[in-house]
Formats: C-alpha cells, structure tokens, sequence
C-alpha cells in the first residue's frame, strides 16, 4: 500500500494537460502582426506535491515533453511575441534561475532556453524536497508570495498579460491566512486595464471539490483581454477539473488564447489508460489510534465489457477524518487485502476507501459503507464506594456511559499481595457484590475498566470494609467501648495479685561478680547491679544493687529458680548459683553468679559475706 494525497492526481492532471499544452496543438499559419504577449507560468513546489515520489515524476515527466516538443515547434515559437518567466513557490517565491523574462520573438536562442529551463525544473521535480529547495523557498503553500513573484514579470502596460497558477488547491503557509489572498490579487492586479490570472486545482477529494472551486473562482480574474488576430475570444469558464483529460486540454486552450502563439484547437484527447476494475466489500476495525482495514478483490479485473485484463499490482488504502488531509497506510507495495492506517486521533470519526493500482494507475476509490472511529483503553473508574454484607461487600464507582465497557473489581486481605476476591460489571450499571469472603477481616478493593482495546490502570483504592454477621463484628464503635471495660476489669485483677505478692515474703538475690565482689541487690523481679570503680585508676571496689536503665547488668528472676541477665552484648538464661560471663558498660567481661536465698538465709549469708 502508499498514501495517495492530493498532489498525486494533481500531478496526473498536469502531466495531461502540460503535454496538450504544447504538445498537443498544432500551429496555425503565421499572423500577420504577432500579438504581444506577458505570460507567467507559477509552479507549486510544496511539501505536498514534492513528498509524493510518483507526483514528482509525473510533473517532471510533464515537463520534459514539453521541452521536447518546444525544439520541435522552435519555428513557430519565434514568430509569437511572447515574453515568458517560470516561477516556483511554495512558503516563498522565486525566480527559476535564468528563466525570467524570456522573449521569444525573432530569437531561436531564447525559445531553446525556454526548452532548458523546463527540462531544469522537471530535474527539480524528479529530484523531490531537498535541503538546498527548503531553505529557498520552504514546504508551504503561500498563494500571497506566487502572485507577488508573478507581478514583477507582467508589466502594468502589459497589452496581454496572464498569470497561469498550478497547484494542488490548498493555500496553508504559517503566517498569512487565507483571507490575505484575495486582497493581495486585488493590489496586484485589480487595476490594471487588461488582466488574466488562471488558477487550475486538480487532484482533492471529489468531496472537498466544491469548497476548491468556490475558493479558486474567487482568486480568478478576466479583464478585457484583447482577442488575437486570429479573433479568438479569451474565457476561462471552469477552474476544478473532474479529470486530468480535461484539465489538460483546458489548460491547451488557455495558454492559446493567453499568447495567441497556437490558434488550432487542441487534437483529441487519446483515451484513457485502463484502470483496474474497483474492490469491493470494504470493512473497518477501529483500534488503539489506528484502523484496520479489510476488503475483497475487485469481482472483474477489465474497466470495460471486451477489454484487455488489468493486473493489480498495488492497492492504496487512505483514511480522512472530515475535511481533512487523507491519511494513508504505510505497509508499501503490497497485494494483501488488508492494511492499517495509523497515526488517526481516538474519538474521531473517520472516512476510509480503497482503491486497486493497474501498471498505469490507480482505479476508483471504494469506500467503507460507514465511518469508524479508533479508540484506546478506557481512563481508570474513579476511587470504590464499598459496603459491609454478611461474608461479603457491595462494592460501586462512578458509573460510565459505555456500555461496552466492563469494571473489574478485585479485593485484597493481605496488603495487596494477592487479589483473590473479584466481580464484573458493565460500567453502565457500575455496581457490583463480592461474595464467600471472611466476616471480621479487613478487605480493601479497586477496580478497573477494560474494552475491547485493553484495560485502563487501577483505581485509586476504597477505603477499609470488614464483612460481619453478629454485634461486635458489625458495630465496630462497641469494639474499643468493650475493650476498655475489660482493661479495666483486668487492672484491678493485676492490683489485686501485686498486692498479693506484696504482701509475701519475695526473699533476696545475692550478685558474686568475678568470685571477689559480693552484694545483696534486694528482692523483687526486675534487679541490676552497677560496677563500682575508683575514679583514678577505674580499679573495681565493689558492686552496687541499681534497678536502673542505666544499670552494667540487668537481672529479671524466672520462675523455676532461673535468672535472665541482659548486658551489652544480649540477653542469656542461667541457672540460680551457676556463673555466667557478663559485659560490662565499658565492655570488660567478668564472671556473675546469682543465688536467691529466703529472707533469713539472705539476711545471714549477707551477714557472713
């Protein structure tokens, strides 16, 4: 497949009517008193025609015809008194370089460099948009630019001056809007007493050709142009062509009655290279920016009942949105029937066809029996309203217009490590249950919305909901209520037992610290001892009891008879009477032992220490 544009059956157009324009007329005798004639030919040298490799070809080709059939002609050339310039515009005009202002009466030298000059700008259109022509004359299309260029070349005391303005139809350049165009032809042109300015647009969309033909009828202008000798009558009645055939030989008989150089009418037109037959059965799939288009070869392969088969051997698929530039596939020479067209807008509607390539050109257009519009993933729903059932959650969003569009909800219990609990939904209706979940367990949900395309990011997440069946699973306010009155209940239980113990003999623990330091460090389960040092030489004097934070070692009595004893290093489990190594604050190891005696045993073995 290849993008067909509006400058590749422009190009044809022109091709067509350039070759009928000198080829295709024969000379008459020569008149008595030549006719003086000023004539401007203005050549589109836009992106849109020059990115098209097969438009530039055709143009190019054009040209060189021409040039050919300029030498055959040279004769009669001579004996016209014609004066003609070549412009190319595009964002700017300019001068095709040593191809202004060439007078060609009486000169065989100047009718030759006429025939240079277009086979120059055929190489120009052959060779496409290089950097050297952008930078002259840009990529746009400025109608304002060529009829100022144009100006310079048709003196105000022109007795036959006329402007001849090729192009693909569509005035674009950044900066001068179009309604700049008809004001600039009237300064240039709207006083002048005799005047011809002749715009030919060929090759847009049938569809597009009656805002094409307004807009070209207002920039044409016929004032009192003189007849010829010959007593031709100058008229210019259409500016659109359905055809290249006819815009060719409409463009023939304007350059005739232009210059009265040529004064017979043009030969008949040869008829038309065969085209394949058109495809039929056009279908299309919208997808994410892009259409998928399908069709089905053409039922006959002849134009015509008796004609020579046409063999296919392309197909151009092209997709427009509105008024807009078709855009076309880029899968290249292909003869599979289906292509994407890409590129295209989500939400907008488009108009596609196809049509089927012969050796000599494309056949009709088919189009698709209705617009399709591409679409992407559907945007995230909003943030799940979610409800509290028995063993299971209703659970809500924002509902869409969509009915195509489906909600996903899902349901975690673990932080979002797994997803277990889901439901589905139309997003229309947007409302949905999740059932067989766990009463009294906190569940959080999002959703997500999914078409036929994909499936959109996820929602933001709903808040906590926790299914339930009694009391206090649904009333979760109770929970914390009750909770205090147990507290309660049970600080006064745990008064009770300290006052309890309190009240019993609790005994002593003695600390040997390095089997030569001893102290009582008192009764109790939480105890410690602290190392006592001189402040000189920190020598080791003794230890202290010292319940404190701050204590070397901490102690906490067990049950059974054992002792947990935590230092700086951690915490060990030793046996009533057995040594453990300790650290102390400073990080000096020392052996402990630890005995609990009952008070009077503690009282004597304090005594006797």
């Amino acid at each position: 497949m290849r993008r067909l544009g509006p400058g590749a059956h422009a190009a044809a157009a022109l091709a067509a009517g350039l070759v009928l324009l000198v080829g295709g007329l024969v000379p008459s005798a020569a008149a008595q008193t030549p006719d003086k004639s000023d004539v401007v030919l203005v050549l589109d040298f836009s992106a849109s025609i020059l990115q098209d490799a097969t438009n530039r070809n055709r143009f190019g080709a054009a040209l060189e015809r021409i040039a050919d059939r300029v030498d055959a002609i040279s004769i009669d050339l001579v004996a016209g008194d014609t004066t003609v310039s070549i412009v190319q515009f595009a964002t700017r005009a300019a001068d095709v370089p040593g191809c202004a202002d060439l007078k060609l009466l009486n000169n065989p030298a100047t009718v030759a460099r006429f025939a240079d000059c277009l086979r120059s700008v055929a190489g120009a259109y052959r060779k496409g948009l290089s950097s050297a022509l952008t930078k002259k004359i840009g990529v746009d299309t400025n109608y304002v630019a060529a009829m100022e260029a144009a100006a310079r070349h048709l003196p105000v005391d022109a007795v036959r001056p006329a402007l001849i303005l090729f192009t693909d139809g569509k005035h674009d350049v950044k900066g001068v809007p179009v309604s700049q165009v008809q004001p600039a032809r009237d300064r240039l042109f709207g006083s002048r007493p005799s005047f011809a300015l002749l715009p030919v647009g060929m090759g847009l969309d049938p569809a597009e050709r009656g805002a094409l033909a307004t807009g070209l009828e207002r920039l044409e202008l016929i004032r009192n142009m003189p007849a010829c000798v010959s007593g031709t009558v100058f008229e210019w009645p259409q500016v659109v062509f359905q055809s290249a055939d006819e815009a060719g030989n409409a463009v023939a008989v304007a350059l005739q009655d232009a210059t009265c150089t040529f004064t017979a009418a043009p030969t008949p037109t040869p008829p038309p290279a065969p085209t394949p037959a058109a495809v039929t059965g056009v279908s299309l799939t919208p997808g994410d920016g892009l259409i998928v288009v399908d069709w089905s070869k053409p039922s006959v392969v002849t134009p015509s009942p008796g004609a020579s088969a046409v063999p296919i051997v392309d197909y151009l698929v092209q997709c427009r949105a509105g008024n807009g530039e078709p855009i076309g596939s880029k899968e290249g020479v292909s003869l599979t029937t289906e292509a994407t067209v890409d590129g295209l807008v989500n939400g907008t509607a488009y108009v596609c066809e196809v049509a089927a390539v012969g050796p000599s050109g494309p056949g009709a257009f088919t189009p698709a029996g209705a617009p399709a519009t591409p679409v992407g993933r559907p945007p995230a729903p909003g943030k799940p309203a979610v409800e509290a059932l028995n063993s299971a959650i209703r659970i809500s969003s924002p509902p869409g217009t969509d009915s195509t569009v489906t909600y996903h909800y899902e349901c975690t219990d673990d932080g979002g490590a797994t997803w277990p609990a889901t439901a589905d939904t139309r997003a229309d209706i947007a409302t949905a249950q999740i059932a067989d979940l766990t009463n009294g367990v906190d569940y959080r949900c999002r959703a997500y919305a999914q078409n036929a395309i994909g499936v959109s990011d996820p929602s933001t997440l709903s808040d906590s909901v926790r299914p339930c069946n009694s009391v206090l699973q649904c009333n979760a306010p109770l929970v914390p209520i009750l909770g205090g009155l147990a507290a309660l209940l049970l600080a006064g239980v745990v008064v009770a037992l300290f006052a309890l113990i309190r009240g019993r003999s609790p005994g002593y623990v003695v600390a040997v610290l390095d089997v030569v330091h001893t102290a009582n460090i008192g009764h109790g389960s939480r105890l410690g001892i602290a190392i006592v040092r001189q402040p000189e030489t920190r020598r080791i004097t003794g230890i202290v009891a010292d319940k404190g934070r701050n204590a070397d070692i901490r102690i906490r009595r067990l049950r059974g008879g054992r002792f947990a004893v935590s230092d700086r290093t951690g915490r060990k489990v030793v046996n009533d009477g057995d040594a453990v190594v300790v650290a102390d604050s400073v990080g000096v190891r020392h052996s402990l032992a630890l005995r609990a005696f009952a008070g009077s045993a503690a009282s004597r073995v304090a005594r006797s220490r």
